[in-house]
């Protein structure tokens, strides 16, 4: 890895930023420190284990009980520094097995929380950013930038990659996920809302911390003959990703049925060019809330054909917590581990994800064949 000067830049993308691209993305490498491994190898055979890390924390409920929560042991420090703390780690298991590259040339895409649940704002982006990347001591392309939309935002963050290996400057994209629950405003604030998994609800989510870091790049199949020098042959590309917006909402105010999410899948399939029928697995991003595990299984029906076989259903929130817009490149992260190896539960499937918003998103993942 290079070691440069300290960054200067800052960007905030947008849904909408971008057009449709054209280049099919490909996971390079992947890292992940959440509260079961602080890198992707001890996360991963955990995960696998259905292991947790669940404990007791300092937060209490109105009744004096403490609440559950999925964090990392260290407790020398808070705040911004922490959360950089996590991307930092990410981002250096990520990179650990990637050659001599001038990471300046390598955007940077940040999927962060959005700015109605965090109460984070520009310069609290930036500063978390900086910290983390002054860890590493490295710079990246000017590029770089935040995407603000939370949990489900990964197909957005997806386009905005796919967009970047557009440059003609940019063979990699280097996408982060990276929040956390574990501050007072926050844990109150889902107390106040009865979403948390405390002693008389159990149609909560137990809240965590996490961030995880994927390197992309262009992708190309196994059997083409094209020039592959600035390309990916990796085993796991992503060959499809769509959004949709969901009416209905979780506190019942606008019963959900399910169209955002399944019009989020069709995208996403008709992206990849592949038939539903090749589909063989979901990853989840339910959380322990019934409400977000409903409107998925309505969402399967609607877009299961007729005979159709039943998906093989793979969470990871039971395991690190509910780690909001880390999530998505978290499944990222461990699926690239666990598709290449004799665990693999199938040659293709897809991720979902769903935003308190409404926001919905769907990515297809496959196995590359040469």
């Amino acid at each position: 890895m290079s070691s440069v000067t300290k960054n200067s830049f800052w960007n905030r993308f947008s849904a909408e930023s971008t057009h449709t691209p054209t280049t099919r993305l490909a996971i390079h490498s992947a890292g992940l420190c959440c509260a079961v491994g602080y890198n992707l190898d001890a996360a991963t055979c955990a995960m696998r284990a259905n292991m947790d890390h669940f404990q007791q924390s300092d937060f209490k409920t109105t009744q004096h009980e403490r609440v559950l929560v999925a964090r990392l042991d260290d407790e020398d420090v808070w705040g911004q520094e922490r959360l950089a703390r996590w991307i930092a780690f990410a981002i250096a298991d990520c990179l650990s097995s990637v050659g001599e590259t001038d990471f300046a040339k390598v955007p940077l895409v940040w999927l962060a929380p959005e700015p109605e649940r965090s109460g984070a704002d520009s310069d609290w982006y930036a500063s978390v950013f900086s910290q983390a990347v002054d860890q590493l001591n490295l710079r990246f392309h000017p590029r770089s930038g935040v995407m603000p939309l939370g949990r489900a935002g990964l197909a957005s963050a997806l386009k905005q990659a796919a967009a970047l290996l557009e440059l003609p400057d940019c063979e990699q994209v280097l996408l982060v996920g990276a929040d956390t629950y574990l501050n007072a405003t926050t844990i109150n604030a889902y107390l106040h809302a009865g979403r948390l998994q405390v002693r008389g609800n159990t149609d909560g989510f137990i809240p965590g911390e996490a961030a995880a870091a994927v390197l992309l790049q262009k992708a190309v199949l196994g059997n083409s003959s094209s020039d592959v020098a600035h390309k990916s042959t990796s085993a796991i590309h992503i060959s499809g990703f769509g959004v949709g917006d969901e009416p209905g909402r979780l506190d019942g105010s606008v019963p959900s049925k399910s169209r955002g999410l399944t019009t989020a899948i069709r995208s996403a399939v008709n992206m990849s060019q592949r038939d539903y029928s090749a589909l063989q697995f979901r990853v989840s991003d339910q959380n322990g809330e019934s409400f977000f595990s409903r409107e998925a299984a309505n969402a399967i029906t609607r877009v299961t054909p007729t005979g159709g076989n039943m998906l093989k259903l793979i969470t990871i929130a039971d395991c690190i917590g509910e780690v909001g817009a880390a999530t998505g490149p978290a499944m990222l992260a461990y699926m690239s581990k666990i598709m290449s190896t004799p665990a693999s539960p199938g040659e293709c499937g897809f991720l979902h994800l769903a935003n308190d918003t409404g926001l919905r998103c769907a990515v297809i993942l496959q196995r590359n064949i040469a």
